[in-house]
């Protein structure tokens, strides 16, 4: 691993402070993000402050119960398992789906059900908006499988659908929006009929291969989907309201949303990991220097390779409007450990172009041009003043930032 002695020169401007930053670069312009929150799951158990369990628990039509237990944090990431046991619960009155039991002409005894699976998942206390939110996830295999990343506030028709995937074919990412409007918005058919927005978009590798990094940015007027840096879909609509994150996993069923369902082929336990959850948002102030803190809770996991060569394979259509999305060149996100490793990530384009990466001071300069891997180098000063200068094509983005201990 490189590692490099940087003298550098301090600075005590004007500063905006994070324990994270984030670069977004398109063809004409480079946008500052700093960190503004999120999970590491690095603790021992769930922060409960922060995250709470799902409000219905029980899913008769699809034959799984969501169970704390489900949910496990082990090895600095946080596991949501599938399991296969019968099992007889307790159907509370608000969970209970009557036009099911009518379809099924099944009964409950007692107020209670036999389910076959169990599922996990967390949902956030505090409702969030625009912003850019990034996970990084590692699937498993399984014909009816249905991991999920989402948001949701409460309002009927009123859904962000960051993806939904299924365990059989997890080379493709669903993508969807619900809007008490309808969310056509514009939107039409091949024949010219308004259409809702939303399905599976393709990608290059298959998700179960290791990590990948999907990231929503959700702005007043339109949402961007990426994979590893890579723009996947856009959609231009407004959702004015907040809205809790989901992270789950659930089963899906013959015959109902999402099929197939899980067959004698699908093995359990079935796993969905995250390594982390992190909230971004725009440094709002473009006069002050945006200035990197020390933060020794963000390291990456490494129980899965990193897969952040995965990107899309389609891009044309409903979801990939190439004049909104064909200028976006990627993500250059830096972290700074308690040991003085400044840690850099490069993902999208830039990653796959022969562009580069330079830092540099008053006195020297360090360019990395390989970024098949997070790069680290070693400071030797607890308040530092770099520029960093990116190059990807014909353009070149430069962007002044501090470092402090």
């Amino acid at each position: 691993m490189k590692k490099a002695i940087l003298l550098l020169h301090i600075c005590l401007s004007q500063i905006s402070l994070s324990a994270q930053l984030l670069f977004k670069i398109s063809s004409d312009s480079l946008v500052v993000f700093s960190y503004s929150g999120g999970d590491e799951f690095n603790q021992t158990k769930l922060n409960t402050n922060f995250w709470k369990g799902p409000w219905n628990r029980a899913n008769m039509a699809q034959d799984f119960r969501y169970n704390d237990e489900n949910v496990r944090l082990e090895n600095g990431e946080i596991n949501f398992v599938m399991l296969k046991k019968d099992s007889l619960y307790k159907i509370e009155r608000h969970e209970v789906d009557s036009a099911f039991l009518k379809e099924t002409k099944a009964t409950l005894t007692d107020g209670k059900m036999l389910l076959k699976y169990s599922a996990g998942m967390i949902v956030t206390k505090q409702k969030v908006h625009y912003g850019l939110y990034e996970l990084r996830f590692k699937v498993e295999e399984g014909r009816g499988l249905w991991p999920s990343f989402w948001f949701y506030g409460g309002n009927k028709n009123e859904e962000i659908d960051a993806f939904e995937l299924k365990g059989e074919k997890n080379n493709q990412v669903h993508v969807d929006t619900h809007c008490p409007y309808g969310c056509d918005n514009g939107y039409k058919n091949k024949i010219g009929f308004k259409t809702s927005w939303g399905g599976w978009m393709p990608v290059s590798d298959y998700l179960h291969n290791g990590y990948n990094i999907f990231l929503l940015e959700w702005k007043p007027d339109e949402i961007i989907w990426f994979i590893n840096g890579h723009p996947l879909a856009y959609f231009r609509g407004k959702f004015n309201n907040p809205m809790n994150l989901f992270l789950n996993t659930q089963i899906a069923a013959n015959g109902r949303a999402f099929k197939p369902g899980p067959n004698e082929s699908t093995a359990f336990p079935n796993n969905f990991y995250v390594d982390y959850i992190r909230f971004w948002q725009r440094k709002p102030n473009a006069d002050q220097l945006p200035v990197l803190k020390v933060n020794g809770d963000l390291k990456l996991s490494a129980k899965f390779p990193s897969n952040y060569s995965t990107k899309p394979v389609k891009k044309s259509g409903l979801m990939y409007i190439k004049s909104e999305l064909k200028g976006e060149e990627g993500l250059v996100s830096l972290t700074l450990s308690e040991t003085n490793k400044l840690t850099i990530n490069v993902l999208g384009k830039i990653r796959d172009s022969n562009g580069n990466i330079t830092l540099k001071n008053s006195s020297r300069e360090i360019t990395i041009t390989d970024f098949s891997k997070e790069t680290e180098y070693t400071l030797d000063s607890q308040e530092t003043e770099m520029e960093l200068v990116i190059k990807t094509g014909s353009k070149t983005f430069t962007q002044k930032f501090l470092i402090k201990k």
